[in-house]
């Protein structure tokens, strides 16, 4: 059975990938690590084994590794650190026979959104140039690690009409304000796409909408 640990799990792309995950992929476990788990919707609580701690602490993430074999992070935000290392350090601690990582990422750290200081994006590398190192590194810790893994670094999740889902490696750098939006459904999808069948593989990739599904 695929036992899949997602990090972040309050957070509403996160949530979107979870309800997936029910819907399309029932016979799937789900655990859920968290820093405040009042934060869940109730019917979580009760649905799923819960883990709290600070995702960037690796002998917090142990307890949750046991039997998961996909590992799924949307922690984010400029003050979260570097939770990659943690959890790569727990993994190499516990053994866990991880089979693919999907990493829910910072969008603009390459320059490849071309917006201004609203929305962030592009401008993050300027206004947290500690936390854009850190993001930048991902790609080398997840490779040196040796498990497979995804990257994704999206413009703006939002709950519009759905598109198709466009990548771009980091070299990309034309993604104009009117290919920002990605509908949270279409972007879990891709995930579990990554996650499961392994589509995208070893890549970090920034995300922009197409045509109307």
């Amino acid at each position: 059975m695929k036992t899949v640990l997602v990090l972040g799990a309050t957070s509403p792309t996160a949530q979107a990938f979870i309800q997936l995950l029910q819907t399309d992929y029932p016979d799937t476990a789900i655990k859920l690590f968290v820093r405040n788990p009042a934060k869940l919707p109730a019917d979580q609580r009760t649905a799923f084994p819960i883990f709290t701690g600070d995702a960037n602490t690796a002998t917090d993430l142990i307890p949750a590794l046991d039997n998961v074999t996909h590992v799924y992070t949307a922690v984010g935000g400029t003050g979260t650190g570097n939770s990659v290392s943690a959890l790569l350090s727990a993994i190499q601690t516990t053994q866990a026979s991880i089979e693919h990582i999907v990493d829910i990422s910072a969008g603009g750290i390459y320059g490849e959104y071309q917006s201004g200081l609203r929305p962030y994006l592009s401008a993050v590398r300027f206004m947290y140039p500690g936390y854009t190192k850190e993001q930048l590194r991902k790609p080398d810790l997840y490779a040196a690690s040796g498990i497979a893994y995804t990257i994704f670094r999206p413009g703006l999740i939002q709950n519009g009409p759905e598109t198709q889902l466009i990548t771009h490696l980091p070299d990309y750098r034309k993604i104009g304000p009117a290919e920002f939006d990605i509908n949270r459904s279409t972007f879990a999808r891709a995930a579990a796409n990554a996650l499961f069948q392994d589509q995208y593989h070893n890549q970090s990739l920034s995300v922009s909408n197409g045509a109307p599904l």
